[in-house]
């Protein structure tokens, strides 16, 4: 583990292309080292693609086979880690600066006036919240990214011209084997009260029944889907409501077609999307960069893919971590509320980096 820990902190600080991840529920943690050689555009194996949040934006394409791969078992890294870190890890929550705050809540009654006045109909706003961090065992980081949701995909990524990234996001994009596809719509969040959730408003039904309608409306001209009820799907401890969807994919479609038509969804950007785009492009006041963009993997030979949207991620840059968070704006959002839903949601990532932050 020693000389696994040395070659991640190589390349960090080299900036040499670098990827590990872990699939939902897996064991098997993949590695993928360039050691600083360059990377060739091969056309057999698996490719990693990264999409950012800006659809206009090329998408980046890495070759599995120009790197070094190799895998460790989740385990063995818990072992590893046990007796460096035995204590039980403490609470984290974000701070609070009032500037930010009532700047955030601006945005959201802006948002809020312009739904009212019929200009759009749902956006999804967002923030970035920085932390120093002087040093990091990024190993130690990743199993802690890891433990975060034994549901989501878990990554690590040092990218020279994105950037270094890294995330545990619950969202699939799509995925698909042969020309039978599924996605999802995974929209409205709830944390536990004690010991229970509560009930689910009207306002996240509303919300998410849009999702869902929205994904129907864009597959439809490349595939035949239906959909399953919606149901309560478990991400660490919180849950959101979640809509399966699945079918085939006409031809002459791939899924590369299908996930360029649904990004980004209106769990992350709104709708009508160009209008939702427009908003968040003239308000937000900052570039999402990766964040509620996709990325994931497609094996063209075996004729399978599993692309995720970006979320709870985020990037490190200067001795800085910037966690990313956001939720959706409708008619009736309160911007005090969607304050305290971002202080929450940051949790996720934040207790990640608890330990590194100064």
């Amino acid at each position: 583990m020693n000389h696994l820990s040395e070659t991640i902190r190589n390349h960090i600080q080299a900036h040499w292309p670098m990827l590990c991840f872990l699939k939902p529920n897996a064991q098997e943690i993949e590695f993928w080292f360039s050691h600083g050689q360059a990377l060739e555009n091969l056309s057999t194996g698996p490719k990693f693609y990264v999409q950012g949040f800006n659809p206009q934006e090329p998408v980046h394409v890495w070759s599995g086979d120009s790197f070094d791969c190799t895998q460790v078992n989740l385990k063995d890294l818990e072992q590893y880690f046990t007796h460096q870190h035995p204590s039980a890890d403490q609470s984290w929550s974000a701070p609070t600066q009032d500037h930010v705050r009532l700047a955030y809540e601006g945005l959201i009654q802006r948002a809020v006036d312009a739904i009212q006045r019929g200009i759009i109909s749902k956006v999804v706003l967002s923030r970035v919240q920085g932390f120093h961090v002087p040093k990091v065992d990024w190993l130690y980081l990743m199993l802690r990214l890891i433990h975060t949701d034994q549901n989501a995909f878990r990554y690590l990524m040092v990218h020279p011209e994105l950037g270094i990234w890294c995330g545990a996001t619950p969202e699939l994009l799509i995925s698909s084997e042969e020309n039978n596809f599924s996605t999802m719509a995974l929209a409205g969040t709830r944390w536990l009260e004690g010991e229970e959730f509560p009930e689910w408003t009207e306002k996240e039904f509303e919300e998410h029944h849009w999702v869902v309608r929205e994904i129907l409306g864009t597959l439809k001209p490349f595939a035949d889907a239906s959909q399953n009820e919606p149901h309560d799907h478990q991400a660490g401890s919180i849950q959101h409501l979640r809509t399966d969807i699945s079918g085939s994919i006409r031809v002459p479609y791939s899924v590369l077609d299908l996930a360029r038509s649904l990004h980004p969804t209106p769990a992350v950007c709104g709708f009508p999307k160009k209008t939702a785009l427009d908003f968040i492009g003239a308000n937000e006041g900052y570039n999402r960069g990766l964040y509620t963009g996709y990325l994931g993997l497609f094996n063209p030979e075996q004729h399978w893919a599993e692309f995720y949207v970006n979320l709870r991620c985020m990037q490190f840059k200067d001795d800085r971590f910037k966690l990313f968070v956001g939720g959706g704006v409708t008619r009736d959002s309160n911007p005090n509320k969607e304050w305290i839903e971002t202080q929450r949601k940051m949790t996720t990532m934040g207790q990640v980096i608890a330990p590194f932050i100064e």
